[in-house]
């Protein structure tokens, strides 16, 4: 799914960093990755900072000697270790440095403060998590290879889903036994949930058979626990001690404030009590898996207004690398319904004119409201092949979404993106300060920061970051950042690079049912011309429709050799 190039180990320069650093370089060499190790101190100590930088020295020889001596003298092979100290909060300066060297997975020890604060604030993980779009493994004692079991925390959610794929692809170069390793699915379930087994072996037979677009598992045993208990943490943590796991692996949910002091954290909790290592993956992570695109419904008439329009799709289908199913609609039923029933990827509509979205409550803007699934707005036709393509990202979840379709024309066109973020300076926005580290509030940078010297730049740099995780090339991508507000900003960017396309989000709530348009979506549909791509969060389509058909989504590329 995601190749491993680069480890970030964070150690304090105690004896709890020893085993980070033993078990990042463990991985670092199973995976042919290049080692990073860091060590950040409190800004008010960097007159300290020779004895900082001896101190890591030593810690990072020590620990790679012992390596030697427990591969019975043999080096770490090709084993690049680069290491640093920072002066910054924990978490602030991991991040920072952790996007400096393109991490693609961050390994530090177990939480150590106060359990109220862990609570409330999250651990210094957690926190990694929230800000960082890779995994972060927490290691408790030093993690040992080859895996030959693992266990995944699942609740049927498109998370965990993506953190059990995630570990079937990564546990096979992490276990070189003879033995196949085995990958345990654990689900707690309530004493009367009767459905809770069936799920849970349809979950199996889904991440054994190649969820999300991923491959089949062959290389490793996929099974299923069930527990049964009312609280999650502690159920897992019995079953972790009983069978002997080598490691843990779960999704995190990023909750914050109230939600977090109120509820609590299960990956808080399981990182505090669980044995072995935790590997807790970001909750956005399985968005970067191929979009499903097999069956398209189009819900245009066969007259003189629409025959231009059905000439285009069909021209795209032809064009297609995979077989591509169209499917006609009748445009005076009701669309969801219909595309639901075609199992649809993609609903295609036809308003050429710009009053038809104000037409009735019950047309274009219920449709986008009420939509699981992206919507194409054809308006004036893109041109063919499409050359360029504008592509609206924030700060949420759904910029997955976007690259991601973004990516998929790239790859049929050849066409230029041109991706824009208008930086939020209220108090609901969030940007960075500088280059990879967390997001704050946006009154707060402004308050505390330069926007054009500092603000602009971070947020170049992360929309960059995007590029990179989501596959584009960047040779194909233009980054521009502004101050203006998006619902302004993205219509007359549009026109002045001519876009062919322009890619929206329907709205940001995850949840099912109704969901408010968002007033970027309205704008790109209500003060312009062009034809417009609305993308929803893939986990409504799951939820409402249940699971698409993974068969057809393009495997991904091995990776080249670095």
């Amino acid at each position: 799914m995601i190749p491993i190039r680069s480890i970030l180990a964070a150690t304090d320069l105690g004896p709890a960093g020893d085993p980070v650093l033993q078990s990042a370089a463990a991985l670092a060499q199973a995976v042919q990755a290049d080692l990073h190790v860091v060590h950040v101190a409190p800004p008010w100590n960097e007159e300290d900072r020779e004895h900082h930088a001896s101190a890591l020295t030593e810690q990072v020889d020590r620990c790679l000697t012992s390596l030697r001596e427990e591969a019975e003298g043999e080096a770490p092979i090709g084993l690049k270790v680069e290491q640093e100290v920072i002066y910054d909060r924990p978490h602030h300066g991991i991040l920072v440095h952790a996007a400096t060297v393109d991490a693609d997975l961050i390994v530090v020890g177990p939480h150590r403060g106060h359990a109220v604060g862990a609570r409330w604030s999250g651990t210094t993980a957690e926190r990694i998590v929230r800000s960082a779009d890779v995994p972060c493994l927490v290691v408790n004692r030093t993690l040992s290879l080859p895996i030959r079991h693992a266990g995944v925390a699942v609740d049927f959610e498109m998370a965990s889903r993506g953190a059990a794929v995630l570990a079937g692809n990564w546990l096979p170069p992490w276990g070189s036994d003879p033995e196949t390793p085995t990958l345990s699915l654990i689900h707690v379930a309530d004493p009367g949930d009767d459905e809770s087994e069936t799920r849970l072996d349809t979950e199996v037979e889904r991440i054994r058979g190649g969820a999300l677009g991923e491959a089949p598992l062959t290389d490793v045993r996929v099974e299923g626990v069930l527990r049964r208990g009312s609280t999650v943490a502690p159920q897992i943590t019995e079953w972790a001690e009983t069978a002997g796991i080598d490691l843990l692996v779960t999704s995190t949910s990023a909750s914050r404030g109230w939600q977090r002091l109120w509820r609590g954290s299960r990956a808080t909790a399981l990182t505090t009590q669980v044995p072995c290592p935790v590997l807790l993956v970001p909750p956005s992570f399985w968005r970067r898996s191929p979009i499903p695109l097999s069956t398209v419904a189009v819900a245009i008439e066969r007259d003189e207004a629409g025959e231009e329009a059905w000439a285009w799709i069909e021209r795209m289908q032809d064009g297609a690398p995979r077989p591509l199913q169209v499917t006609a609609l009748d445009p005076n039923a009701p669309l969801l319904p219909s595309a639901r029933e075609a199992n649809a990827d993609l609903l295609v509509v036809h308003e050429p004119h710009m009053e038809a979205y104000e037409r009735t409550p019950e047309d274009l803007r219920a449709l986008l409201e009420h939509t699981p699934i992206p919507v194409l707005v054809l308006r004036d036709l893109p041109r063919e092949p499409i050359r360029h393509i504008l592509v609206a990202v924030d700060t949420g979840d759904i910029w997955y979404e976007k690259l991601g379709w973004a990516k998929r024309l790239v790859d049929r066109f050849d066409a230029r993106v041109t991706i824009y973020h208008a930086i939020d300076l209220s108090l609901s926005g969030r940007v960075r300060r500088e280059p990879g580290g967390e997001f704050v509030s946006g009154s707060s940078a402004w308050l505390h920061a330069g926007v054009e010297d500092k603000i602009i730049p971070a947020m170049e740099l992360w929309l960059w970051e995007r590029v990179r995780l989501a596959g584009l090339d960047p040779a194909h991508v233009d980054v521009r950042v502004g101050v203006h507000p998006s619902w302004f900003a993205i219509p007359a960017v549009a026109e002045n690079i001519d876009a062919d396309l322009v890619i929206v989000a329907a709205h940001g709530e995850r949840r099912t049912g109704r969901a408010r348009l968002s007033r970027l979506a309205r704008a790109a549909l209500e003060r312009g011309t062009y034809s417009t791509l609305v993308v929803v969060d893939r986990a409504r389509r799951v939820a409402e429709w249940g699971e698409p058909d993974w068969s057809a989504v393009p495997r991904p590329s091995p990776p080249e050799p670095s």
